[in-house]
């Protein structure tokens, strides 16, 4: 019955205080330790363009317009404001994805209240969290999905909240912000805003439950939409009184439809969803659907348990039909969802701690060691140098004796497939020996952090060349490159080798090789720029 908080366990059935209180040591250590990596991880690719974008709005300029990347907008607000609070710095970012990490594991404790009136089941799903979304490492944190799976969380926690409260204000404030966190998650990415829909659902059921009046079900709904459509339209009022939105209309709206379709090929809608379901089950932990099984199967212990649980598998299916609509599952693609099924996991895992509690000392420790076999058997990601557990040990040891050095660090950890953050930062080391920090650099590659690190402007919009190189709408891209280029000469170009993308550009060409296929921009490296040197798969050239 939705609203009541009857108890279906008695007050003998708790775990002893002592081990209630190592467990919560237990949890709030993994916690500490994760951010902790979190806090020491650098830029990958994706986070360097954020950076350059964000660095760009808060020197005045629009993204899309002056600074372009084909992600919402959302991101580069996240950013700027890390930047604007904590300086230029890699670690900026870091501080503010570690106080959200830290907020989400309360939200966590907030929802475990409410489900099974105790806040260590949300304690023990936070942990959770905490653990798979730091083994997502350096590329897939610090990404929309990752602030907007948190953002969601919240927006949780005011819908539970307003379902139970007998108070009208308190109701309507609890849907103003749960319809505005939506919104902040639609411009983060638009397929998380779709969790609206679900907690408005929901929130309306319980109104006709109260009333029996269907205008007052119909009350959270167009309040939670209203509020949510209002931080959509402040963004794009922003960018329109600016000046920004016919570029971000083109990104969005045209260029960005034709990248997604390069997923869709020889594949069915259902295929996709199914596989996307199947990623989010079992790719990232063995300990996340064990625990799910245990929450669905193990009798509830608490009235709001089911309700719970169908709010959050609803918003978990939403997520998965956004990510099949994208059609690439990259591992961050599932960020927005690793928090959600974690919560579930968390109460799985409380049930069957004090079902093994019950049953004396061997059958807990049969469970810790169960729990501890199944973190270690399987980590979120597994294509970086080195496992997870090497890879932080590697962290700790520079963040207690300061060796290797961090630039050594970075070197070492912080490199995969064609990425290699170090020779990023000694290609940016070359350019600023050779050109003023006040000269542009044209980077014609995937490398946009180049900009960021040497401290040199780009000389075009475009931070990478994905839009030249891509299948459809290059010409329209080239274009207006070349114009960029021409009104603002760069005194050096950096030219990529090894970064072939089909499932981006849609062809096998790197961006040495696209050049064939762009004899304007080829023309230009060579009749006004000579050859300096070769960073590793980084070609320098500087103006004759």
């Amino acid at each position: 019955m939705v609203g009541t908080k009857a108890v279906l366990f008695t007050p003998t059935q708790r775990p002893p205080a002592s081990w209630e209180l190592w467990v919560r040591r237990l949890c709030w250590g993994i916690v500490a330790l994760s951010c902790l990596q979190i806090l020491l991880f650098s830029y990958g690719r994706d986070q360097g363009i954020y950076a350059v974008v964000a660095d760009s709005m808060l020197h005045g300029k629009v993204p899309y317009r002056d600074a372009w990347d084909f992600k919402p907008p959302g991101i580069f607000f996240v950013f700027a404001l890390a930047q604007a609070l904590f300086g230029k710095a890699m670690v900026s970012i870091r501080l503010v994805e570690m106080a959200g990490v830290v907020a989400t594991v309360f939200g966590f404790r907030a929802l475990g209240r409410e489900t099974l009136g105790d806040d260590l089941a949300g304690l023990m799903g936070g942990a959770l969290f905490a653990l798979v979304y730091a083994q997502l490492e350096f590329w897939h944190t610090a990404q929309p999905e990752s602030f907007g799976g948190m953002l969601t969380v919240f927006a949780l926690v005011l819908t539970l909240s307003a379902a139970e409260t007998q108070q009208p204000s308190r109701r309507a404030v609890a849907w103003v912000g749960m319809g505005a966190l939506f919104g902040a998650a639609f411009v983060l990415k638009p397929p998380l805003g779709g969790g609206a829909i679900v907690c408005a659902a929901h929130l309306g059921r319980v109104e006709f439950a109260r009333t029996r009046r269907v205008g007052r079900a119909l009350a959270p709904v167009c309040v939670a939409a209203a509020s949510s459509l209002a931080v959509v339209l402040a963004t794009a009022l922003w960018f329109w009184a600016r000046g920004g939105w016919p570029a971000l209309r083109w990104t969005l709206f045209d260029f960005t439809p034709g990248y997604t379709a390069l997923g869709w090929q020889d594949r069915t809608p259902l295929g996709l969803f199914l596989y996307a379901l199947e990623e989010m089950a079992i790719n990232f932990s063995y300990v996340v659907p064990v625990g799910v099984l245990a929450a669905v199967a193990l009798p509830p212990i608490h009235g709001r348990e089911r309700e719970a649980l169908f709010l959050t598998f609803g918003i978990v299916s939403v997520h998965a039909a956004g990510i099949a609509l994208q059609a690439k599952f990259f591992q961050y693609h599932y960020a927005a969802s690793i928090p959600l099924l974690a919560f579930i996991a968390g109460l799985g895992l409380y049930k069957l701690l004090r079902r093994a509690l019950r049953f004396g000392r061997a059958a807990t420790a049969a469970y810790a060691g169960v729990l501890v076999a199944l973190v270690l058997s399987r980590v979120a990601l597994r294509h970086n140098p080195g496992t997870y557990w090497e890879r932080s040990f590697d962290r700790m040891k520079y963040l207690v004796l300061r060796n290797p050095s961090r630039a050594a660090l970075d070197g070492k950890l912080y490199r995969v497939a064609d990425y290699d953050l170090g020779a990023d930062r000694r290609a940016a080391n070359v350019l600023a020996g050779l050109v003023a920090p006040n000269e542009p650099i044209f980077v014609w590659g995937f490398e946009p952090v180049i900009y960021w690190l040497s401290g040199r402007p780009p000389a075009t919009r475009y931070l990478y060349d994905v839009p030249q190189r891509s299948s459809w709408l290059r010409d329209h891209a080239r274009r207006v490159l070349l114009d960029d280029l021409a009104r603002t000469p760069p005194r050096a170009i950096v030219v990529q080798h090894g970064d072939s993308f089909s499932f981006v550009t849609g062809d096998d060409l790197d961006s040495a090789e696209s050049l064939a296929t762009f004899p304007a921009l080829d023309r230009i490296i060579t009749d006004q720029f000579r050859f300096v040197e070769s960073v590793d798969r980084l070609d320098v050239y500087v103006r004759r």
